[in-house]
């Protein structure tokens, strides 16, 4: 005995198949009916449901900016000085029942200046005389002016060392001598002149910025050399470099503190 099906029954049986299949969300949504997947809407709308940026910067300025423009009360700041990031995650979690995809993020990664990165890849690499002469030439903007801040030899008068150095390219050197104005005296004899002597400073500072568009500090740099088969080998070494990126960093962390107050920033990366 055939039953009749009701169809009234039969409609309310899909419309709560396909109501079950429909996540509770405001992004619309469509249940497509041969395999009763769950697709997304929301490309087809005027506007996207939330903000998936990801955003990266490269001055502190640009970053406060850009964070002062799209912060609410879920945002918080990530500053990790291990790996000299700061990651602002626009959508954070409001509170431990209030969770968010922190979709929405900005970075500030500190890319090192051009200056930090040249004296820091010939940090402690013996040269020859001629290649030295010519690093030092090419880079003499960075030597920083005399004063009290700033001891030491300026860039015209290292300028004035290194061309001498030049002029005896081609001479042996015998001896080296510490004097007493804290300069290295170094003894030679060449064909032409039948020898003489020149001298290099104890040690030199620089003006430079560790990071890009950062403000410059105070690096110190002490002069090394040795005497090869009567030719000059000269290099340099940094004093405490890894600190001034330590406290440049921090100097970001401070600065990023003072012009978004009522954002926390925490020392870790995320």
């Amino acid at each position: 005995m055939s039953q009749v099906v009701d169809g009234s029954a039969v409609s309310a049986i899909c419309n709560l198949a396909i109501a079950a299949h429909k996540p509770n969300t405001f992004i619309p949504v469509a249940v497509v009916p041969e395999n009763h997947t769950v697709e997304s809407l929301e490309e087809y709308g005027l506007t996207p449901s939330i903000v998936r940026q990801h955003v990266s910067l490269v001055s502190v300025s640009s970053l406060i900016a850009y964070v002062k423009k799209y912060e609410d009360e879920r945002t918080a700041i990530f500053a990790d000085n291990t790996k000299t990031k700061v990651v602002a995650v626009l959508d954070y979690h409001k509170a431990p029942t209030l969770p968010e995809w922190g979709k929405h993020k900005a970075v500030y990664d500190c890319p090192f200046s051009k200056e930090w990165l040249a004296w820091t890849k010939q940090d402690g690499q013996p040269l020859n005389q001629i290649v030295f002469g010519e690093f030092i030439e090419n880079h003499i903007g960075d030597i920083a002016a005399v004063s009290e801040t700033y001891p030491g030899p300026s860039g015209v008068e290292l300028l004035e060392m290194v061309l001498a150095f030049q002029e005896t390219r081609k001479s042996e050197f015998k001896s080296v001598k510490r004097l007493h104005d804290g300069t290295t005296q170094f003894a030679y004899t060449d064909e032409k002149t039948g020898g003489g002597n020149t001298t290099l400073p104890e040690k030199i500072s620089l003006a430079i910025a560790p990071f890009h568009n950062g403000n410059p500090y105070k690096v110190d740099a002490r002069f090394r050399y040795r005497i090869k088969e009567g030719q000059l080998i000269l290099w340099y070494e940094l004093i405490d470099p890894e600190k001034i990126v330590e406290h440049a960093f921090s100097e970001i962390v401070t600065e990023l503190q003072n012009a978004l107050e009522n954002i926390p920033v925490y020392e870790g990366s995320i």
